[in-house]
């Protein structure tokens, strides 16, 4: 929580780009802040007296006021330069303090010490276009008192750490006129955190170092904010997001006591990872991929030895329509997981001579299509009067990829299907599908020889999949099954041609 609220702290203080030569003073320049803050739904307050911001704070108000978050600073400087430019300097030893609470819920308050060895931002340009450029080192938090009221279980709980970033800097821009826009771009150097949490007598420690990273932001904000209750609105009046970021990856861990006793481990740690994300009146497009996750954990109350696995690569391609049209749009589902292992304590459960082969898994899928949404699923109040499923018809549908392979057997599936919504009497309460799906499994009969011969499935309850794999699926190859699948315009289901229904 503390690493998050640290980051974001930086992140929203910080605006960058490369500097124009132009008049610009503090007062231009907090009018910008505030400005790019209000089209994010928070508010920011303050004064400026003489070379000194005084008091700023920033505030966030859920709608209805269900919650709401606050965060409180030292005073800052602002010195208007001779050439036009203001540079906002933060004090080195500097005080958050972070604040909130959730109706019915309890609230919190916590403090934070910022420490660099320089911590500044110029800012450049004219009124209402500001460029900013900023450059930190050696920046350190330190958690300080934590206080929680009201939320049941949590009043004792205890919380010091800290977390380090070795440098940061970046450059921005932000331009007011009918919607706020809002580029950035960003390198974070390695850091590392190392907080401990107590409840009762359960204390957790966790510690992280996170390798540098580097991110853009091209955005545009409704001026004074948008309704998050209805951003589908929001989107259509130009609201719009698109981020991409790379990283070096990081490595975590995690020790948690019970009385002093040590009861749980946990150590994770990831490769290098890339991500891009778009939130736009398109949609929501989400693509990233990521190398070399291991996972090690120690839990005798969930498992009696030590869990591991691992996954060599990973990655997602989601692409959804979010707004209503009466056109039909394109999405794409996608995710892959390659190289999967588990370690040899989970193998020793229930293959403990070795006859499984322990190849590294696969599990992939890709599916794309088009569909017509009939209404906005960002809209949250119409969406929460909805009874029943959304209006949403799927109109085609192919199976890029489907594949799963591990212990020896590969299932693998490819095909289409399209989806009349004007006939729902071919197949009584269905759009009428039709299409076809060729289905592969190889190695099946191997698997199922070796799971009998292990003691862990008698052959009698084998007797009936082996039978429908005989009358269903058609041999290719040795050890080798391939069934299509076909629904006909007819409604009639087949198999390898042979009507199922």
């Amino acid at each position: 929580m503390t690493y998050r609220l640290a980051t974001s702290f930086i992140a929203l203080s910080t605006a960058l780009a490369a500097p124009a030569m132009a008049d610009v003073t503090a007062a231009d320049v907090w009018s910008n802040q505030q400005a790019l803050y209000a089209s994010m739904g928070a508010s920011m307050s303050g004064e400026i007296s003489g070379d000194q911001l005084i008091n700023p704070e920033i505030n966030v108000i859920l709608p209805a006021g269900v919650a709401s978050f606050q965060i409180k600073t030292d005073a800052v400087t602002m010195i208007e330069n001779g050439d036009g430019s203001v540079t906002i300097e933060y004090p080195s030893p500097m005080t958050i303090t972070f604040a909130g609470g959730a109706e019915g819920e309890g609230s919190f308050n916590a403090t934070a010490t910022m420490t660099h060895d320089g911590y500044t931002v110029t800012a450049t340009g004219n009124p209402g276009d500001i460029a900013y450029v900023s450059e930190g080192n050696n920046l350190r938090f330190e958690i300080g008192k934590v206080s929680v009221d009201g939320a049941t279980g949590l009043e004792e709980m205890a919380i010091e750490g800290f977390m380090t970033l070795a440098n940061w800097g970046g450059t921005s821009h932000v331009t007011e006129g009918n919607l706020i826009a809002y580029t950035a771009e960003t390198v974070v150097g390695a850091s590392e955190a190392d907080f401990t949490f107590s409840v009762d007598n359960v204390t957790s420690r966790s510690k992280q170092t996170t390798q540098p990273m580097t991110s853009s932001i091209d955005a545009t904000f409704q001026v004074g904010g948008s309704d998050v209750m209805n951003l589908s609105e929001a989107l259509r009046n130009g609201l719009s997001l698109v981020i991409q970021s790379t990283g070096e990856g990081n490595s975590s861990s995690t020790e948690t006591t019970l009385d002093g006793e040590q009861f749980n481990t946990q150590r994770t740690s990831t490769g290098a990872q890339e991500f891009a994300l778009s939130f736009t009146e398109e949609g929501l497009a989400m693509n990233g991929v990521a190398s070399a996750f291991e996972m090690t954990m120690l839990d005798p109350l969930i498992f009696p030895g030590e869990i591991a696995f691992g996954i060599g690569g990973l990655s997602m391609d989601y692409d959804v329509p979010l707004n209503a049209s009466d056109e039909s749009q394109d999405f794409r589902v996608a995710t892959s997981l390659k190289d999967v292992t588990i370690g040899e304590s989970i193998w020793g459960m229930f293959d403990p001579s070795g006859q499984l082969p322990r190849d590294p898994a696969e599990i992939s899928f890709d599916v794309t299509g088009m569909g017509t949404n009939g209404m906005d699923l960002l809209d949250f109040a119409a969406m929460a009067g909805l009874m029943g499923p959304p209006p949403i018809e799927v109109d085609e549908v192919t199976i890029e990829n489907l594949r799963i392979a591990a212990v020896g057997a590969d299932a693998t599936a490819t095909g289409s299907m399209t989806f009349d919504w004007t006939d729902f009497q071919t197949i009584p309460g269905i759009a009428r599908p039709e299409g076809t799906v060729t289905v592969n499994l190889t190695g099946a009969n191997a698997l199922m020889d070796k799971l009998v011969a292990m003691g862990l499935i008698p052959e009698e309850d084998l007797m009936m999949p082996r039978m429908m794999m005989g009358m269903f699926a058609t041999p290719v190859g040795d050890d080798m099954l391939e069934t299509v699948l076909e629904v006909n315009s007819e409604g009639h289901v087949l198999a390898n041609g042979q009507r199922l229904q």
